[in-house]
């Protein structure tokens, strides 16, 4: 409740009266006129809207950052100018005492760590909202970076989790537009993110098998997991010692080729997406180290995208679409990757849109097509059409348009399409290998036979039920939601009174019967009750107050 009323101070303090109106929030934290009259600044209400929702996230901190970095990926939820504050989200914070971080240390391995490393620096090498990074020695002379998850963490991700819960279901239940969005399902996607991402057991497992992946490829490099140093809140990894790729000019000076260096970046993550369905989601320069001529090191694997073989050939299909100027061909692979695709109608319109998309890029030399941009005013063009893509797209925009930006500051001369073009013709190629064909035909001829078999014995079910009469057809009455939700409140609200009232009545009773033990003449059990029913009929008072049906 006090992170609550936090959240809710914090929202007025910016001018965002009408969002505690529109969730109805007086009526469910019932927090006093203290808070709830508060006025903002007058400066404050100047400051543009988008950038004061950055302002709340950020002076809410950890949770409310990670959902902030998360939800700027989706241009399908939010508007553009709320996107380009969120990309500002930064999640650099103060470190935590090192006292703290060697007593989890000590306690997650159960030793202390005079025994644990033959060094261990005091200094935090880097820090973050969720852990801070230490730089040690092991016994056996590895020098290895040390990830401490910070304390009471996870108490306070859980308490913020049940909150933006909480919020989604009040968007939901009392803003008509939020419905379409769907504001809890993209919560309990992003509770899965984060649970993910501050298990450190998952992302030892996702570096294990990215470097499982480039075992063969000794230009792709990532840290090493130092599995006896590894609990769910610390993660021992080899240290790596690098140049950022954005430090350009110190990676001249080291007589490094950058244009080579590029070329490996770009391909490192489109073999990632288009070969081993499995991704680094954020590969920006403070993520890539540069370890030798031709060498790049990959860092932090907590969040990491995941695609299917249906997801990659789609978004293969899509790019050859494009160069070859197929609309038809398009809008029938851009409806296989909809996950709404039964919603869309009029498909003769996305026809029409995707072939006036297809006019702006198609003739452009390869030099000359920004993929990123592609990609972005694809995605822009079909969330104008309604066409909801599944979250693992986003996240692959969001990566390829980032190791782009990465490579045009190595290399000016880059050209992304270039290196795109041989993976994507490849899994092109891929789709219509006699192998595959004779493979799918396999899987498809037993979908048929299982169907075949099982289906008069699903028919003679159905007709057992039609004999009886039991077929039930199920209807929603939407519209008689509100109403029901006021008579169940109402309901509520007289049933407390009159238990409150019985309260009263049999508290009287008691003290006046003078039932043991007795204090200055008074029943003891009968002052207690009489105490707990006013306490009830204020409660109920005040709660009917701040809800404005007095």
């Amino acid at each position: 409740m006090n992170r609550y009323i936090q959240f809710v101070s914090i929202l007025i303090k910016y001018g965002f009266q009408d969002i505690v109106e529109q969730l109805n929030l007086r009526y469910y934290l019932e927090l006093g006129k203290s808070v709830l009259m508060q006025r903002p600044a007058e400066q404050v209400l100047s400051i543009p809207r988008a950038v004061r929702v950055r302002l709340i996230i950020e002076e809410m901190g950890t949770t409310f950052i990670k959902f902030g970095q998360i939800t700027s990926t989706r241009p399908d939820l939010i508007p553009e100018e709320f996107i380009t504050e969120l990309k500002k989200l930064q999640d650099c914070v103060p470190p935590f005492p090192t006292d703290d971080a060697v007593k989890i240390i000590e306690r997650e391995l159960d030793k202390p760590t005079a025994e644990l490393f033959a060094e261990f620096d005091k200094e935090p090498v880097a820090s973050a909202s969720i852990a801070q990074v230490y730089r040690a020695v092991l016994p056996s002379g590895d020098e290895v970076a040390i990830k401490v998850q910070r304390p009471d963490i996870l108490k306070t991700v859980e308490t913020d989790l049940e909150i933006l819960m909480d919020l989604a279901r009040l968007a939901e239940t009392h803003v008509e537009a939020m419905k379409t969005i769907q504001p809890v399902a993209i919560v309990e996607e992003f509770t899965r993110v984060i649970e993910d991402e501050m298990n450190f057991h998952i992302e030892a497992l996702n570096i294990e098998r990215f470097l499982e992946n480039f075992s063969s490829d000794t230009s792709v490099h990532a840290p090493r997991v130092f599995r006896a140093y590894s609990t769910r809140s610390i993660l021992t990894t080899s240290f790596i010692r690098g140049i950022k790729v954005s430090e350009v000019e110190a990676l001249r000076e080291k007589g490094y080729d950058t244009v080579a260096l590029a070329r490996i970046g770009a391909n490192a993550v489109l073999c990632q997406v288009f070969e081993h369905g499995f991704f680094h989601a954020d590969p920006h320069p403070g993520n890539l180290l540069v370890t030798g001529p031709e060498t790049v090191c990959f860092l932090d694997f907590g969040m990491m995208g995941k695609l299917d073989h249906t997801i990659q050939e789609a978004l293969a299909s899509m790019l050859i679409c494009v160069v070859q100027r197929d609309d038809e061909r398009l809008t029938r692979t851009v409806l296989q990757l909809a996950a709404n695709a039964d919603d869309i109608r009029d498909t003769a319109k996305l026809q029409r849109a995707l072939s006036d998309f297809i006019d702006r890029y198609a003739y452009l030399p390869l030099d000359q097509l920004d993929v990123g941009g592609l990609l972005q005013d694809l995605l822009h063009m079909l969330i104008g059409h309604g066409i909801k893509l599944p979250p693992e797209v986003y996240l692959l925009i969001k990566a390829m348009v980032t190791i782009e930006g990465v490579g045009h500051m190595l290399d000016p001369g880059f050209v992304f399409m270039n290196y795109a073009k041989p993976y994507v013709e490849k899994l092109v190629r891929k789709q219509y290998d006699p192998r595959r064909v004779f493979a799918d035909l396999g899987k498809t001829s037993m979908d048929v036979y299982r169907l075949l078999r099982d289906l008069p014995a699903e028919v003679r079910e159905l007709l057992k039920f039609i004999r009886r009469g039991e077929i039930k057809v199920n209807l929603e009455t939407r519209s008689l939601e509100p109403v029901m939700k006021s008579w169940d409140r109402d309901a509520n609200r007289l049933s407390f009174a009159l238990v409150n009232a019985a309260m009263l009545v049999s508290s009287a009773i008691i003290i006046l019967a003078k039932i043991p033990p007795v204090w200055h003449g008074a029943s003891v059990p009968g002052l207690v009750s009489l105490g707990v029913s006013l306490l009830m009929a204020f409660w109920l008072l005040i709660a009917i107050y701040l809800s404005g049906h007095l």
